[in-house]
């Protein structure tokens, strides 16, 4: 867990301190982290960090139990207190019953509230129609490709053991998909799928996608059925190869959607995520309808916000998850309404850039929560700015 309690002094040379400050139309989550990328083994941020997001995948299925979710004010508790998620997983079911309007509301929302939205193509066949998924996303990307906030899922899981091939199958029709997609959007991340229900990152690692940057590739998991010691091992080695991992869906339950249900199993895969900086985004936003993949029983409105007593355990126990990672990210310690920064340019240093007690110096960390070390020298970014005694009314974001 990360501590700002501490404080620094950090000399800052060559370039003048640009003041920034919030009040309820704050810098949102992205705000901050702005357009993602792939560099390497990870996604990351406008500045290069790899950034991990957390968050849930709605429900396309049965309007009451489901799609009936699809809605802006859903989206606003879902990124609200006492969630806190930071991307939105929004699936749409080929052939389904899903309405226009009910999709563009959920990516609006998540535009209008700053954080990150995967447009799913949710086909669990082992022919997808690259056809009908490219026409999709062309009409979404038309109208969002100028916003951060989109990523694309162009095959939600590749269907079964002994089922398509990466080389024969799956990677002629993500290229396929992908390069419409580009056609408008050449810079939103694509996270594309593998063999086995999205089990094989591995085999698209070892003969990725090169004719199209910023592709990052899923793994699905259900912990009750893929426990780390099996399924990790996939993902190290993409990884180690280079290729960035997102899990786009995942469950405490089976991979049936029902009983058990295994916390355990999903705190092991929570460990592993967070130490390789993999973000998630958990199934599902639904009530009941699945069992043990549900977040809310029968009773839950699909507007929220919504209690506890009309939550599933499971439900409180990855939405526990989502909160406490956005908490000890970045966005965690944005700044209440007064605080603010004095502008300083030319300053030397830290000392007394922030308004309120600063008497000394103060910590300073990058937008992802490490310390910066004493008398660094910074490149030109935007930085978490704590007083000595880390008094929160006096944090703020700085850009330099």
């Amino acid at each position: 867990m990360r501590s700002f309690s501490n404080f620094a002094v950090v000399v800052f040379t060559c370039l003048a301190f640009v003041s920034l400050s919030f009040g309820a139309t704050a810098l949102t989550f992205s705000g901050v982290h702005g357009q993602l990328s792939v560099k390497g083994s990870h996604i990351v941020d406008q500045y290069g960090t790899p950034i991990q997001l957390h968050g849930m995948s709605m429900y396309g299925w049965t309007s009451n139990c489901g799609y009936d979710f699809y809605n802006t004010t859903a989206i606003n508790n879902l990124a609200a207190a006492p969630w806190h998620c930071t991307a939105i997983r929004m699936p749409y079911q080929p052939g389904g019953s899903i309405p226009m309007s009910n999709i563009t509301a959920v990516i609006e929302a998540c535009i209008n509230n700053g954080i990150y939205v995967i447009l799913d193509w949710h086909d669990g066949s082992s022919q997808a129609n690259a056809t009908e998924a490219s026409a999709y996303f062309t009409t979404i990307a038309t109208t969002y490709h100028t916003y951060v906030n989109i990523l694309y899922e162009p095959w939600n899981e590749p269907n079964g053991n002994g089922g398509p091939s990466w080389p024969n199958v799956i990677k002629p029709y993500m290229e396929t998909v992908v390069g419409a997609i580009r056609k408008i959007d050449p810079n939103n991340v694509c996270i594309c799928g593998n063999p086995q229900w999205d089990q094989i990152p591995s085999d698209a690692a070892a003969d990725p996608i090169t004719d199209y940057k910023n592709c990052a590739y899923t793994m699905h998991f259900y912990a009750a059925s893929h426990s780390v010691a099996g399924f990790g091992p996939s993902i190290t080695t993409s990884m180690n190869d280079s290729c960035a991992i997102f899990i786009t869906e995942y469950g405490t339950c089976s991979s049936s959607g029902g009983a058990p249900i295994d916390l355990t199993e999903t705190e092991a895969w929570y460990n592993f995520l967070d130490k390789n900086k993999i973000g998630s985004t958990n199934w599902g936003v639904e009530c009941e309808d699945e069992g043990g993949a549900a977040c809310f029983t029968q009773s839950a409105s699909s507007t929220g916000p919504w209690a506890s007593s009309v939550m599933t355990s499971e439900g409180l126990f990855v939405q526990n998850y989502i909160d406490t990672s956005y908490h000890l990210s970045a966005a965690g310690v944005l700044p209440s309404a007064e605080s603010k920064f004095q502008q300083r340019a030319n300053s030397p240093n830290m000392n007394g850039l922030l308004t309120g007690a600063v008497t000394k110096s103060a910590a300073v960390y990058t937008i992802n929560g490490v310390r910066c070390p004493a008398g660094s020298k910074l490149p030109n970014g935007l930085y978490i700015v704590r007083d000595p005694a880390g008094n929160s009314a006096v944090t703020g974001l700085m850009m330099r």
